[in-house]
């Protein structure tokens, strides 16, 4: 699963609201006639998700107002978000009052939207929501932001490597082999096969852009380092310390600078990498790109192929860590903007609980977009492609609950099983369990995400000289604030573990 990075890394990360014009506008005024002919309301629920292609958008939406109507006499109105957008778009939407009910909402978003009142503590609706705290189980803690339950976590694996996916027809062509690289940050020089590999694609594929998408290392801090809700400081080495530091001061983030900007100078990424937010899978996927970076799961490449329509490799370039971000660093949340919160919450616990609500949203229309197969998988059916699909997301990672749906064809037997016991071995940060209340340090991490803006991107891509840049940045962070947050996380963060 290319996850999280959303990261995860969401590394990740590593993840945008683009309204698709079959689902209309935000409304709550659906009406109903019961059997004798009289009216009564209908809440019509407004439902921001993660969109895949528009394709038979409106379709979904009236297949999942059958089933809500069925079981809540509610209806839904589907509100598709898109990853690039979704900084510029959702706050926007929120700021003009649209009656928004429920959002996914990542981690970085949530200290401007909690500052902005946007979000609703869930804590005082748990009557609706018991079938999502049996689900969660402890896990519900990690929606927690001081005293409010901000949001409930998706139900996905529980940690967030990350690996370059290259087209595999090509990596064969090449002759190489996965035992041929062997990436650890214990030693950087281990990524110069990446580059030599690169150098080759360049070669032998001029009309391939070697490697491209939206993320990269240094973008995926949630991979490499427990950032505490955020990058403003940040558990250096898998969240292995209690030491708050800052993580575009760290030797990682410029060993990861440098990486990119040798790939960048020498042409083996994409000269717009740094400013085109089109996700390394649709590049992939329209012939484009040769690699990209990503967190992932345990069935990543059969969920890259359903993506793209290539079979890939996988060559892993990091360790795997489970941190409170691995749970929290995507959350369910009902916002203020609701006209009827109760209702909200009673959705919500819907979704999480329905196999056929998970289904719908990231296959698509049965018999259409999707069939299941004589294995008991979802596939696509006679004739359709991922190149002629209208409608196929394969981000159920993003999801209420990903281990409701039906598994992509080509997956293991029992895979949600595996991914449930992804992080198993995976080493947990100091830090889990703890979240970080960034109430008393937000108008601080507002400033600081302005600065962010303006040089993350140009410097963990490569377009620019990063040693120089990564002065300028650091001066303006902690001009912006940078040494009081990173000063608040550790304060709030020794407070908990003092009572561990």
């Amino acid at each position: 699963m290319l996850k999280k990075t959303l990261s995860y890394s969401v590394a990740i990360v590593m993840l945008v609201v683009v309204l698709a014009g079959c689902a209309g506008n935000a409304k709550n005024d659906g009406k109903t006639s019961d059997g004798d002919g009289s009216s009564k309301d209908v809440y019509t629920v407004n439902f921001a998700y993660h969109a895949p292609k528009e394709g038979n958008q409106q379709e979904v939406n009236e297949l999942i107002n059958e089933l809500t109507m069925k079981d809540l006499n509610m209806k839904v109105n589907l509100i598709p978000l898109s990853w690039d957008t979704y900084n510029s778009k959702l706050p926007m939407m929120l700021a003009s009052g649209e009656p928004i009910d429920i959002s996914f909402a990542f981690s970085f978003s949530m200290p401007s939207f909690l500052d902005g009142g946007y979000i609703v503590d869930a804590s005082d609706y748990e009557e609706y929501t018991k079938g999502i705290y049996e689900l969660l189980g402890d896990e519900v803690n990690a929606g927690y932001i001081g005293d409010q339950l901000a949001g409930f976590p998706m139900m996905n694996s529980r940690a967030t490597p990350s690996g370059i996916f290259v087209r595999k027809d090509i990596f064969d062509a090449l002759g190489y082999k996965v035992s041929d690289f062997n990436v650890t940050t214990d030693d950087y020089s281990s990524f110069d096969k990446i580059t030599e590999m690169f150098a080759k694609v360049k070669e032998q594929y001029p009309d391939m852009i070697p490697f491209d998408g939206y993320r990269t290392f240094g973008l995926n801090a949630l991979t490499y380092v427990d950032g505490l809700g955020d990058s403003f400081g940040i558990l250096e080495n898998y969240g292995q310390t209690t030491t708050v530091t800052n993580w575009y001061e760290s030797e990682q983030f410029l060993q990861f600078a440098k990486l990119n900007r040798k790939w960048y100078s020498e042409g083996y990424s994409s000269k717009d990498i740094a400013v085109n937010k089109e996700l390394g899978q649709s590049k992939m996927k329209a012939g484009k790109t040769f690699a990209i970076f990503a967190s992932y799961g345990p069935n990543v490449i059969t969920e890259l192929k359903s993506q793209t329509g290539y079979d890939a490799v996988m060559i892993p370039v990091s360790n795997k860590m489970k941190s409170s971000l691995a749970v929290s660093g995507a959350m369910n949340v009902v916002l203020s903007t609701s006209k009827d919160k109760a209702k909200a919450f009673q959705f919500l616990n819907w979704a999480y609980t329905n196999a056929e609500f998970n289904d719908l949203l990231n296959w698509g229309v049965p018999g259409k977009d999707w069939i299941i197969n004589d294995k008991g998988q979802a596939d696509y059916p006679s004739g359709v492609t991922s190149q002629t699909v209208n409608y196929h997301s394969d981000y159920g990672f993003i999801y209420p609950n990903q281990y409701l749906m039906h598994p992509w064809a080509g997956s293991p037997e029992g895979i949600w099983e595996t991914y449930k016991n992804f992080d198993s071995d995976a080493l947990i940060s100091k830090a889990f369990g703890f979240t970080f209340d960034a109430a008393p340090v937000a108008m601080e991490v507002s400033q600081l995400n302005s600065v962010l803006a303006k040089y993350e991107n140009p410097i963990s891509f490569g377009a620019v000289d990063p040693e120089a840049n990564l002065k300028k940045l650091n001066d303006e962070l902690y001009a912006a604030g940078l040494q009081k947050v990173m000063d608040e996380k550790q304060k709030q963060l020794d407070a908990w573990l003092a009572k561990q």
